[in-house]
């Protein structure tokens, strides 16, 4: 049973590491800390040092370090909970249990671990089955390839083998409660199958875990809604979970595809079209629109063409607006969906369906077009339209969208200008601004080793916990150069935008054990700042801009390559290839001096 986070620290906080370390090692005093030749290797140097205010050791021979679980782990090859348990008798501390039913009740680990385990048995189960087989390649039109590489699995009707294995894994009630997969029978005291006689479809987090099932209903073998979910859990949130993105992240460089279901998300994956991703369920959420933000600022919304897509898609352009995200409409007739037209047409009927802006979508959907419009009519479109926006972030932006409204809707443009400022009682967009009047200059000149804004941005968030949050809300992850402690600082940002970050613990499953001993090594030294905000604005800053600047050479280096193979100065490809190349430009240039900044 896992033990409470609190009685966890409270053990970490009455242990000595100094007497734990010493019964190995001999120690001697260097200023505040203790030093000794290293426990885990052979050396005539000594390179083992102990911090006992941080409660820290830091082997420089082997690289590693810790707090005084990881020590034990370390030396003495004990999980964590064994560190934690040998520990507590050592020094006569009670070990306090979780038992009863609340999300914390047991390691997160433990959800991770059913869902591993019950993705391999659905799998399994489709595997078995030669009617679920060809249901998904006679009747989805999928090849079993595709099942395979996405762990497509299968729930049989009244089946009780995945009660069984967990049971045989004797995983503990609490967590099996909350896991979302069963149900509790509160009468009858034990528990009963959410997914049966459903195709099972894995539905992962950013750091590529299993957290949560999408199950969908086979015809005319199950009744009920065409999908259901998971239950929410202390892993899976619907509402911050977008279906897809842990793949679509990674190759997402123009924009995402947002579709309704996950096998809408298959379905163009399978034709090339990567970026896809869905939203769980429910109609998407300002939540998951930031989150996407965050990789790239435009979605193409990608939506059935029927009155219910129709309407998904007004969400989403009204998200758009209140999240500064650039939108467009893929067009599709009443009778098509993206499975449908994909099938029929593939990545080419994609790639020939018009695509509106966001203010033409509205117009044509919320305006009457088999008549005139009445001056009550477009005087309630305006308003609605005049609301969505007014909540961007960037008067450039507003004049942009109030500049094609006029346009379009054939209107004076003073008085639309008139309009909106009265609409928005003459408010003005004020940025807040972000003092950084003292910026500590030896904040980067703490130690002789190489540092990077990526590197400091770490060492921010590992020292002050509160600044993580922020820095999630406003940087775009895209800006961050995936390798060395860039590497390591979106693994950290992912788990605090999961809230399931909780430090360097030893009983982490996200961070390898070499990244365990950088975060720790990071921890043990000092970071004295006067004003954390305003270092963390710089080092946002720093990232930001060299992030735009890399892609406006990589954008001029494209222009070049284009130029040369020019055939035909007037050809419609090549002159909106330019043009695309120009918005592009103009996005990184207002990027470059308009740079995030968290506040107090």
């Amino acid at each position: 049973m896992p033990i409470k986070r609190e009685c966890i620290e409270r053990i970490k906080e009455m242990a000595d590491l100094y007497d734990i370390v010493s019964g190995y090692v001999q120690l001697k005093r260097s200023g505040v800390n203790w030093k000794g030749l290293s426990p885990f290797t052979v050396e005539k140097t000594p390179s083992f040092f102990i911090h006992p205010e941080k409660k820290f050791f830091k082997c420089f021979s082997t690289g590693y370090a810790g707090d005084i679980f990881r020590f034990l782990e370390l030396k003495e090859n004990f999980s964590f909970l064994e560190a934690v348990e040998w520990l507590a008798k050592r020094y006569g501390i009670g070990i306090e249990y979780e038992n009863d039913q609340s999300p914390k009740n047991y390691s997160k680990n433990e959800l991770f671990d059913i869902h591993e385990d019950a993705a391999a048995y659905y799998q399994k189960k489709f595997k078995e089955d030669e009617t679920i087989q060809r249901y998904w390649t006679e009747t989805r039109h999928f090849s079993l390839d595709m099942a395979k590489r996405y762990g497509i699995g299968w729930a049989p009707n009244f089946d009780q083998g995945l009660l069984a294995l967990f049971k045989r894994k004797k995983y503990t009630s609490e967590a099996l409660q909350q896991c979302g997969l069963l149900c509790w029978n509160e009468r009858d005291k034990r528990f009963f199958l959410r997914f049966s006689g459903r195709l099972m479809i894995p539905i992962y987090d950013v750091q590529d875990r299993i957290i949560a099932f999408s199950g969908r209903i086979i015809e005319n073998q199950s009744n009920g809604a065409k999908y259901i979910n998971s239950s929410e859990t202390p892993i899976f949130r619907k509402g911050t979970v977008l279906f897809g993105l842990n793949h679509a992240r990674r190759v997402v460089s123009d924009y995402f595809i947002l579709v309704e279901g996950p096998l809408d998300v298959f379905r163009c994956w399978e034709n090339g079209l990567d970026t896809a991703v869905a939203p769980q369920g429910t109609g998407i959420t300002e939540m998951q629109m930031n989150l996407l933000r965050r990789y790239v600022p435009k979605v193409l919304c990608f939506m059935d063409g029927d009155g219910a897509g129709q309407k998904c898609a007004q969400r989403v352009v009204e998200l758009a607006f209140k999240t500064s995200m650039e939108c467009q409409i893929a067009t599709l007739d009443a009778a098509d969906d993206p499975d449908s037209l994909l099938l029929k047409k593939g990545k080419k009927g994609f790639e020939q369906l018009k695509r509106e802006s966001m203010i033409q979508f509205l117009i044509r959907t919320l305006l009457p077009r088999e008549r005139e419009t009445t001056a009550i009519e477009k005087e309630t479109f305006l308003e609605k339209i005049y609301g969505m926006i007014h909540g961007c972030d960037s008067e450039v932006t507003r004049g942009t969208y109030l500049e094609e409204l006029t346009h379009r809707l054939n209107l004076d443009r003073n008085a639309i200008l008139n309009d909106f400022h009265n609409f928005c009682g003459d408010m003005k967009f004020v940025p807040s601004p972000v003092s950084v009047s003292k910026v500590d200059k030896n904040f980067s000149q703490k130690t002789e080793k190489l540092r990077t804004a990526e590197y400091d941005l770490l060492s921010l968030i590992l020292h002050h916990e509160a600044l993580g949050p922020k820095i999630v809300e406003v940087i775009n992850e895209r800006w961050i150069r995936d390798n060395g402690h860039g590497h390591l600082l979106l693994k950290v940002l992912g788990e605090i935008r999961e809230n399931m970050w909780e430090g360097p613990q030893g009983d982490s499953v996200a961070f390898t054990p070499e990244e365990i001993n950088e975060l720790f090594s990071i921890l043990a030294l000092d970071s004295e700042v006067e004003d954390p905000i305003a270092i963390t604005n710089v080092c946002l800053r720093s990232i930001c801009t060299a992030f735009a600047k890399d892609q406006l050479v990589e954008i001029n280096q494209r222009e070049l390559v284009r130029r040369k193979s020019i055939k035909n100065e007037n050809s419609l490809d090549d002159v909106n290839f330019f043009q695309s190349l120009q918005n592009e430009r103009m996005r990184l240039r207002r990027l470059l001096f308009s740079c995030p900044k968290i506040e107090a």
